[in-house]
């Protein structure tokens, strides 16, 4: 079976693929190739499509699902289910296919829109973006440094919506590293150490001498 390289969503790097069907279409100007593809390591399947223009020989590649770089928080599904935190879970699932769609702009004002509204939740909201971000560092939901840190971020998508600042990847790789390094001890991180903790075997009452 004929196998070619393709990026995959569940290994995150590039793989062989496995062609498991392959048909052409003959257009006006361009040559469409459909092809189904099932990565040779995970399994995965995925649709892919060449386009060939036949002016200049230039070629076109594109995937369906679009290709997935990074893989959303283990936690994510709980927040998600979870009655209170629902809204955070989804804004952050959506942000999440918007980086995968590589719709930057919109990716960089959910984060925004994202960071907002996780500030309310937790400290009511005081009026503007640095009075909250303020009262979230003074009641011990980050540090100073993550303070500071948070601030760049929402910078990014204040420049998004007000700038026509374009993110790269890179730039979203990073502040989604910065938004969920705080949302994981806060929703999930505790939970998961008291489960840990209770599964610890007691402390042996002390011998009597």
């Amino acid at each position: 079976m004929k196998k070619v390289p393709a990026h995959c969503s569940v290994c995150l790097r590039e793989t062989k693929h496995e062609v498991l069907h392959e048909t052409s279409l003959n257009e006006a100007d361009r040559i469409r190739t459909y092809a189904m593809l099932q990565c040779c390591g995970c399994g995965d399947v995925c649709l892919a499509e060449q386009v060939i223009f036949t002016e200049d020989g230039e070629k076109e590649f594109n995937f369906y699902p679009p290709p997935v770089s990074r893989r959303k928080p283990s936690w994510l599904l709980s927040l998600i289910v979870a009655k209170n935190q629902a809204h955070l879970g989804g804004l952050l699932s959506e942000i999440y296919e918007a980086v995968h769609a590589g719709q930057n702009r919109l990716a960089a004002m959910g984060i925004r829109a994202l960071l907002e509204q996780l500030m309310i939740s937790k400290v009511r909201d005081n009026g503007s973006f640095e009075r909250n971000l303020n009262a979230f560092q003074s009641e011990g939901y980050v540090s100073l440094v993550q303070r500071d840190t948070l601030n760049n971020v929402l910078q990014l998508g204040h420049g998004a919506i007000h700038r026509a600042f374009r993110p790269t990847t890179a730039d979203l790789t990073l502040t989604l590293d910065i938004v969920e390094g705080v949302m994981a001890p806060i929703f999930h991180h505790q939970a998961a150490a008291e489960a840990a903790a209770e599964q610890v075997p007691p402390r042996p009452p002390p011998t009597k001498s």
